[in-house]
């Protein structure tokens, strides 16, 4: 039993499907789990192997289930005794850890131009899965983007309305035009990505978001593009944007703050 939990924790990393590892790590009286017992659960509550059957595991499924949700791994305890957690006669107490495997996060690129290429060669090395999307065969190449896992040569915004975003998705608009930037937007702008930003001046994102409302986008839609997108460096320089534009999309995965680390961490001397 082992053997197959481990394999569909391997068979779900490599689908990039998130997946949970429940292990009982400590057990007091006679608890129907014992110490090393494990399960895997997935999104769908499909599990393999037990910790135990009945209420526990139960309650053990959708607590692994809530982690899967937060993407955060924690320690729970159960009481097995009447009044306590679940409500079980056996006595004794019982610890689970739930090891929470993420899927790996999505970074579309929708433009392969400078700054295009610029946030891949960044996203690679920050472990992101990279797709990139632009209707030049000339630009996006896999010369060009060896290390992509998907190139799109097609329509962009038909290749963008047919793309399976998700919560882990992170998309940036940096196409050959404004027109193509728009298009983009909309095809994306109601989804359920994690960031959604394009790049550009005061003007083009005033006009773009107008014609958003104005097509029935609704507000909260539009206030949730970040545009333009990447943090105030100050800079027009294709690495430098880059980086402001990276460094923005782990701030909002990390749950992070555009702080100084100084005025974080708050030392005194």
């Amino acid at each position: 039993m082992d053997i197959e939990i481990l394999q569909t924790l391997n068979r779900c990393i490599e689908a990039n499907e998130p997946v949970a590892l429940v292990t009982v790590i400590a057990n007091t009286g006679s608890s129907p789990g014992k110490a090393g017992a494990m399960m895997s659960v997935q999104s769908d509550k499909r599990i393999c192997g037990t910790i135990g059957g009945g209420n526990l595991e139960f309650q053990a499924i959708d607590e692994a289930v809530s982690c899967l949700a937060s993407g955060k791994s924690k320690e729970v305890s159960y009481a097995l005794k009447p009044g306590g957690d679940l409500g079980m006669t056996c006595g004794g107490e019982l610890r689970i850890f739930i090891r929470i495997f993420k899927a790996q996060s999505q970074l579309i690129i929708v433009g392969g131009g400078h700054i295009g290429l610029e946030l891949y060669q960044l996203a690679v090395h920050q472990g992101f899965q990279v797709t990139v999307i632009d209707d030049r065969e000339e630009i996006v190449s896999p010369q060009r983007f060896p290390h992509a896992n998907r190139i799109f040569t097609n329509n962009i915004v038909k290749t963008l309305q047919e793309f399976a975003i998700s919560p882990n998705s992170y998309i940036t608009i940096a196409s050959r035009s404004h027109d193509t930037d728009r298009q983009a937007l909309e095809a994306v702008v109601t989804s359920n990505a994690a960031y959604i930003g394009m790049i550009g001046s005061r003007n083009k994102i005033r006009l773009t978001l107008k014609h958003l409302i104005n097509t029935g986008v609704s507000r909260e839609n539009v206030a949730a593009v970040y545009a333009p997108m990447g943090l105030n460096i100050a800079s027009i320089v294709p690495k430098e944007i880059a980086v402001s534009i990276i460094s923005e999309i782990l701030l909002v995965k990390n749950n992070g703050s555009p702080q100084h680390m100084r005025t974080v961490k708050d030392i005194e001397y």
